[in-house]
């Protein structure tokens, strides 16, 4: 009987040192297969993307306009945050992200003010530095444990996540080149946002700027997914978009934006907009507005603003089309300078109805004198000098009408001119020639002013000056297939002459400057509203200074709508002109040809007009301030006053209480009288 129980218990035993090694076996089976799984997925490849970036914009001196960064975001999953640490997480992510902690916690909520789960994103938009800050402080969260394991695998968890969401465009120094520089926005591919120009510079090179191909890094990778670098891994380098390298000086478009505003204030103008061009290639050194923008920030009221002036605005300009007319006669051997017209006293009946006049009366006046003295009458006369369409195919020739300049800028607004049909009329050709009836953009008429200040020949203005890549190669753009040359180059320098005597005696006499040879020509124009002419005005004054070095500048201005006190172009753009020279000329764009004494004494006297300037405004200052302290004193001393009559008032008020409240007492008649 023993016997057989041992035997039993013997069997028992085998059984279960067999069953223990069975399942000894299988879950060494199963390891094994999981190594060699995990081995074998170790030597996978894997490819990642090196993102590249938009091209930058930079001046010509190597300031950044624009460029293009890398934008990250910041997330967690809520089930993995540690309840208890959550206000500590807040507080240092507040820290490292710069951004408020109660901001941080509105974005821990949805809009009805529930708690959101599951992923939540804390901080869009970072900045590749703060991106670095945040992945540090990843490492400290997790050492602090804020992120903790949540189920059945105590030691799996997401922490902090920093993704890379795509790229976003920044404007170190704001509105400055606005609004010819244009704004972009985001479009999203495959989850990664890029950035598209859409107005300006941004959008009329953007396939240029937006030319680039991104790196690929491709390699076995690891257990965990990440890449191991060895010599089979292969590498291809990022291409970023090309940087456009600009004609602009950003130091003088900067004064010139200086200058702007404060004649914008002085003149209680609308707008006003110059070009600075050099003559020989047409190279823009400055483009600006008195009405800019952050093209991170535009306002609502700034709508209007986003298209460039220079091109998109189009207007009778008024008297600075005779020129062009004298030129086309001249051109055409129908006149010469000494040409006499009779010119009617100032006052000439075309009809019953339309009556031609002058700002200046006079009898009779030589083709040049009727520059000279912006004559209405004159310019009609020799416009009606002109046969068929040789007028109008004139006009065409100088890129008036329809035509583009052609400027690098993007959109252009159209001009127009009257049809040859309309342009027979007496009356149609007499108000094109004085510049009514013929519409035009101030970027049309820098570049055909610029006939007269180059020879008799002119390009289309440029912005851009070329494109360069990342290693410093430079690509200049194709040549400029618009370029016109209407008139000849001995006509060109006869009408520069009579430009320059138009300075020295006529409508532009405040941009004369010394040493400098300056020309052009002055055109004040009514605006026409529902079809009628109204008392308000553009004024217009298109020109050139030359300094006797080769520096050759033609330089358009246009006030749009100034106060009717400064409503004449000799009074509104003719002195921003010369404010635009003179900071041409501190900056030695320009240099007059003075000696260094009378150099010197200019300067001297200038210093002494700024001084005696500013010490009438300090005297000012001061008796401002003397004028508040004494009011003030004044004041404090009525307040003081007021406040003893309010005190004195409620003392006796009180008084006068306590007074009622005291009963009289009634002396007992068997008192003796002591007195």
């Amino acid at each position: 009987m023993n016997i057989k129980k041992r035997d039993i218990f013997s069997d028992k035993r085998v059984k279960f040192i067999v069953i223990v090694m069975a399942i000894l076996a299988s879950i060494l089976i199963v390891r094994v297969l999981f190594l060699s799984f995990n081995s074998s997925n170790q030597f996978k490849t894997k490819t990642i993307k090196d993102r590249a970036l938009r091209g930058s914009i930079i001046s010509s001196e190597g300031y950044t306009i624009a460029r293009s960064i890398k934008s990250y975001s910041a997330s967690f999953h809520t089930k993995y945050l540690d309840p208890n640490k959550k206000e500590f997480f807040l507080k240092l992510f507040s820290i490292y992200a710069n951004i408020p902690e109660d901001e941080l916690k509105k974005r821990l909520v949805d809009k009805s003010g529930k708690a959101k789960k599951g992923w939540v994103t804390i901080a869009d938009n970072i900045d590749a530095k703060t991106a670095i800050y945040l992945k540090e402080l990843k490492y400290k969260l997790n050492r602090f444990k804020v992120f903790r394991g949540n189920g059945i695998n105590k030691n799996f968890y997401y922490g902090l996540t920093i993704t890379e969401k795509g790229e976003s465009r920044e404007y170190p120094l704001k509105e400055a080149l606005s609004p010819i520089l244009g704004y972009t926005r985001v479009k999203e591919k495959d989850g990664y946002k890029y950035i598209v120009g859409f107005n300006g510079i941004e959008k009329f090179y953007n396939k240029y700027l937006n030319r680039k191909k991104d790196g690929l890094i491709s390699g076995k990778r690891d257990a965990i997914g990440y890449i191991v670098h060895t010599k089979n891994t292969k590498y291809t380098k990022k291409k970023n978009g090309y940087n456009l390298i600009l004609n602009i000086n950003l130091g003088l478009q900067k004064t010139i934006d200086y200058i702007l505003d404060t004649y914008k204030r002085k003149l209680e103008a609308k707008e006003i907009v110059v070009a600075v061009m050099r003559a020989k290639d047409s190279k823009i050194v400055a483009i600006t507005s008195s009405n800019r923008y952050d093209p991170l920030n535009i306002k609502p009221d700034e709508i209007a603003n986003l298209q460039p002036k220079a091109t998109t605005y189009s207007y009778e300009a008024g008297s600075v089309l005779k020129p062009v007319t004298y030129a086309l006669a001249l051109d055409k051997k129908l006149i010469t300078t000494d040409s006499i017209f009779n010119t009617y006293n100032g006052k000439m009946w075309l009809s019953k109805r339309f009556k031609i006049t002058d700002d200046e009366p006079e009898n009779s006046l030589s083709a040049e004198n009727i520059i000279i003295k912006s004559s209405n009458i004159g310019i009609s006369q020799i416009a009606w000098l002109f046969k068929g369409d040789d007028f109008r195919n004139g006009l065409l020739k100088f890129g008036l009408g329809e035509q583009k300049s052609g400027i690098d800028i993007g959109r252009e607004a159209k001009g127009q001119i009257y049809s040859a049909k309309k342009l027979k009329s007496v009356v149609n050709k007499a108000t094109t020639a004085y510049g009514y009836g013929i519409r035009t953009t101030l970027a049309q008429l820098l570049k055909a002013y610029n006939v007269f200040n180059n020879s008799g020949v002119s390009y289309s203005p440029r912005v851009v000056n070329y494109i360069e890549d990342e290693d410093g190669s430079k690509a200049f753009l194709k040549k400029d297939y618009t370029a016109i040359h209407p008139i000849s180059k001995d006509t060109a320098n006869i009408v520069k002459d009579t430009l320059i005597k138009n300075v020295k005696y006529g409508t532009g006499r405040l941009a004369f400057t010394k040493g400098l040879e300056v020309g052009g020509k002055t055109g004040t124009a009514m605006i026409a509203d529902k079809g009628k002419y109204v008392k308000r005005y553009h004024t217009t004054f298109i020109g050139f200074a030359n300094d006797k070095f080769g520096d050759r500048y033609t330089i358009a201005v246009l006030v749009i709508e100034p106060k009717y006190e400064a409503h004449f172009a000799s009074q509104s753009a003719v002195p921003i002109f010369k404010a635009v020279v003179d900071a041409m000329v501190e900056r030695e764009m320009l240099k007059p040809d003075i000696d260094r004494v009378k150099q010197a004494e200019i300067v001297r006297e200038k210093a002494v007009k700024n001084s005696k300037l500013e010490k009438k405004r300090q005297k000012k200052v001061l008796e401002l301030k003397e004028r508040l302290r004494r009011q003030r004193e004044q004041l404090i001393k009525r307040q003081k006053e007021r406040i003893k009559r309010r005190l004195k008032a409620q003392r006796l008020k009180r008084k006068n209480r306590v007074i009622k409240k005291v009963k009289p007492v009634n002396q007992p008649s068997n008192v003796p009288d002591l007195f």
